[in-house]
């Protein structure tokens, strides 16, 4: 197994075709169809079949492409860092961002890149974060910052702040702001509309629920943090949102909107990349400049509900051991 047999396996499957495949590398199909034979008598294992709807990869082949992806990802990274070792920091990095985070980091993270890394192409990535998490394993991220509910095998964390979770209720419905967190077992009471199970936030919710003993059963499900923002500017239903995603509510201070109320609960925000791959020199430093913009926000107090963790008080949910 080679490294071009890697690529030709890669640009197949992704392309679901050896035709389109052999155009775009240049490559004479039965060239293509030769690599691809050699590298099943090697391993001993089917890795593509045809449909009539193109060439999918078998289940040991979709494992030959995760890290397919991956080698030639690090290889390319580590020509590059090779060719650049002695110039200024540049070319391309990546970074997953979950939804809820993106209004808090991006703007000020491009910001920062552009002004001290001018030569960096960094590529922002929106998403939930079981999903970013998957592509850094892949090698498809550098890194994502996610949260800190369970451990991951091959991800390393590296903690970022602590942010408050709150109620967010309709300025029309029977809550009002109160001066003292609220406890989940008052957030109990009220119809919730919350994010789905995959979705970290929810997780944390069902298992705080849990631990009172109590049930959690939403009216409805919504990914979207814009749509479930509506739905209760609209009235329909409160929801659960931490501190990230409220931040422009508080800047513009929407309370003729919004009640919003903290709870008893906080939750970690990590910066997380693959225990097997290592970082290059380019996402690195881009690594650096993410936590510099966080202790720049942090040190100037500038976000409301977020804190270092370890200046969290001690109501913080913690994530729970892993099994």
């Amino acid at each position: 197994m080679d490294l071009r047999q890697l690529k030709y396996f890669v640009k197949i499957v992704e392309q679901r075709s050896m035709s389109r495949a052999s155009v775009e590398l240049h490559v004479a199909q039965s060239a293509l169809s030769l690599q691809i034979s050699n590298l099943e008598t090697r391993l001993r294992q089917k890795l593509l079949v045809r449909r009539s709807t193109g060439v999918f990869p078998t289940k040991a082949g979709q494992t030959l492409y995760n890290h397919a992806v991956a080698i030639l990802r690090q290889v390319e990274r580590a020509a590059l860092d090779v060719e650049r070792s002695a110039a200024e920091v540049s070319g391309p990095a990546s970074l997953g961002l979950p939804v809820v985070v993106q209004d808090l980091l991006a703007i000020d993270l491009l910001a920062a890149a552009r002004e001290r890394l001018p030569s960096v192409r960094l590529h922002l990535a929106e998403g939930m974060s079981y999903l970013l998490k998957e592509m850094v394993l892949q090698g498809r991220l550098d890194m994502t910052v996610t949260y800190q509910f369970e451990t991951s095998p091959g991800i390393l964390e590296q903690p970022l702040f602590n942010e408050k979770i709150y109620l967010v209720s309709p300025a029309k419905s029977t809550v009002r702001a109160i001066d003292r967190p609220m406890s989940v077992s008052e957030v109990a009471e009220y119809p919730l509309v919350l994010s789905s199970r995959q979705t970290g936030m929810r997780r944390l919710v069902e298992s705080e629920f849990a631990t009172h003993g109590l049930s959690l059963e939403p009216v409805a499900e919504v990914d979207s943090l814009r749509t479930l923002v509506d739905v209760v500017e609209a009235g329909y239903a409160h929801t659960l949102l931490p501190a990230s995603a409220l931040q422009r509510h508080f800047r513009k201070q929407a309370a003729h909107r919004l009640v919003i109320n903290p709870l008893e609960l906080s939750r970690n925000v990590v910066l997380c990349t693959s225990e097997h791959l290592p970082l290059g020199a380019t996402a690195t430093a881009v690594y650096q400049l993410l936590e510099d913009v966080i202790n720049q926000a942090l040190d100037q107090g500038g976000w409301e509900g977020i804190r270092r963790i370890g200046d969290a008080p001690s109501t913080s949910a913690k994530p729970p051991s892993a099994t």
